[in-house]
């Protein structure tokens, strides 16, 4: 059986998408987003958020998973149209053939495990399966409805960047693409123009693929009994779920689900009550005043205040279904109380924050700023976010004292030592330089970092990425390029030491005036 090891980071390629003129990013387990304001880090962002909405819409590792959490989902799992693929007899024989040999190589691999199983589908059945994803075609609505709603845009060609002096717009290109260890790439390539949104995928022949050995998707479609009658409407349906397989293996990380954490999180939990009850209100009085512009959220924004209501929702006992210790961390270095949800007899949530040594809940609009914007955090840490998944948060050092901010930089670390992937934007020098400590911490030997804070914290070169949104000049757009840690400066050099520099140029300029003024 073919043994493949993926070594390789996803690849996302954008150009012309707002404010980014050119980008090329791998996202890799801790993903770092910094340069100056309005560059488009947010933007970069949110559309890995939409991607992630998309694709893992197609994937069934993330969806099965997350079956007994179904009021996180907001939608139900979606399947490759196979509708319209002309299936042959042969071509429906060598499905139920080539599924029943891989169904022999799961059952000879002994226990049923989490650890995948390798293998290849063969030129035959990859044709197939690239017909099947030919279909993303008839899917490109599906993604396009997504960045509207993620951006809360009223048409995607808004996120075009114009360029030239005739305001001509240039498409926004975008690719996602995952390289294997000898060479196999997939991509997918998304291109927007005042046209519409396309997608098309580019696969390599024969396929590699992962099989998730204690997952029965796509296997239970097909079996050596179905009577003649069943077997092409098994076959579409195998063929389908395969093709999903497949967008799972080719999108790695983007498979899986992601929950982005806004700028501004003080504010929303704050006023999420508020915020829902006006657009109720607004709601309701759209038909007494149809001339009055309904407000709209952005999808991520929107998800993000769903999410907060469904934790009073969710079953008794779901704090249990995930690994506490890094909210309970994170209450007790930073914190210094325990946050929770209080549910209402209408299963809506009030959040409440408990100082340590207090015998009263505090409600959390009256905690400080710091601790409403780690709240959330807390939260979802403790009932939503679960190993595989992406979580995205913006400005990670708001409202937080600069050793704050260190000590959360390291929580973020902690949690991708448990298995969760982080993608941030930050404006802050002191998250940088704990990231380049913790990266450096890595090129010692466990047995010398004896006495050294974080030292179980060290991530490798390979799982730390950050990238400069770099301005470009007037009207041209930003370049995004990845920055190497700089082991004499000890950070990921953005520009934070010219800006101190420049500062205490002038601190001299004006104080040798002020004593020779003396």
């Amino acid at each position: 059986m073919t043994t493949r090891t993926e070594t390789k980071p996803l690849s996302l390629t954008v150009s012309n998408f707002g404010p980014i003129a050119e980008a090329n990013v791998d996202l890799r387990p801790m993903s770092v987003f910094v340069g100056p304001s309005n560059t488009g880090k947010s933007y970069l962002a949110v559309l890995i958020y939409a991607l992630h909405q998309f694709f893992g819409s197609y994937s069934g590792f993330a969806l099965n998973r997350r079956v007994a959490h179904r009021m996180f989902l907001r939608r139900p799992p979606m399947m490759i149209p196979a509708t319209n693929i002309g299936l042959s007899a042969k071509d429906v024989d060598r499905l139920y053939s080539w599924t029943e040999a891989e169904r022999f190589k799961i059952q000879s691999a002994g226990e049923v495990s989490a650890s995948p199983i390798d293998s290849e589908i063969p030129p035959e059945i990859s044709d197939l399966v690239r017909r099947a994803l030919g279909e993303f075609a008839s899917l490109s609505t599906i993604f396009d409805a997504e960045i509207v709603r993620c951006f809360g845009i009223e048409k995607t060609e808004s996120l075009v960047r114009y360029a030239g002096d005739n305001g001509t717009a240039n498409s926004m290109r975008s690719a996602v693409s995952k390289e294997w260890d000898d060479g196999d790439v997939y991509r997918y390539e998304i291109g927007v123009t005042k046209q519409g949104t396309n997608i098309k995928a580019l696969l390599p022949d024969p396929m590699p693929i992962r099989i998730m050995q204690n997952l029965q998707t796509p296997w239970f479609f097909l079996s050596p009994d179905d009577i003649s009658d069943q077997r092409e409407g098994n076959a579409r349906l195998h063929l389908g779920a395969l093709a999903g397989v497949v967008v799972s293996n080719s999108v790695g990380p983007l498979g899986q689900a992601a929950h982005y954490l806004p700028a501004d999180r003080a504010g929303v939990m704050h006023a999420h009550q508020v915020a829902v009850r006006g657009l109720i209100a607004s709601a309701s009085r759209m038909v007494l005043r149809p001339d009055s512009p309904m407000p709209v959220l952005s999808g991520v924004l929107g998800d993000f205040l769903e999410q907060l209501v469904a934790l009073a929702s969710g079953p008794v006992g779901l704090d249990t279904q995930n690994d506490d210790n890094l909210a309970r961390h994170l209450e007790r270095t930073l914190l210094g109380g325990a946050v929770r949800v209080e549910r209402s007899q209408i299963d809506y949530p009030s959040f409440a924050y408990r100082p340590e040594g207090w015998q009263y809940d505090l409600p959390l609009m009256n905690a400080s700023s710091m601790v409403s914007e780690l709240a959330p955090v807390v939260l979802y840490l403790r009932h939503v976010v679960q190993p595989g998944d992406t979580l995205i948060i913006e400005e990670p050092e708001s409202h937080l004292h600069p050793q704050a901010q260190i000590e959360f930089t390291r929580v973020l670390a902690a949690a991708v030592k448990a298995g969760i992937r982080i993608i941030i934007t930050t404006h802050s020098e002191w998250v940088l330089e704990e990231l380049a400590n913790l990266v450096r911490l890595s090129d010692l030997p466990t047995d010398r970092r004896e006495g050294i804070e974080a030292a179980d914290l060290a991530l490798t070169r390979d799982e730390v990425g950050a990238w400069f949104f770099r301005r470009g000049e007037a009207g041209s757009g930003s370049k995004v390029q990845e920055i190497q840690l700089d082991v004499d400066s000890g950070t990921f050099p953005s520009g934070f030491g010219l800006i101190t520099e420049k500062l205490y140029n002038r601190w001299v300029q004006i104080s040798n005036r002020v004593e020779r003024g003396k």
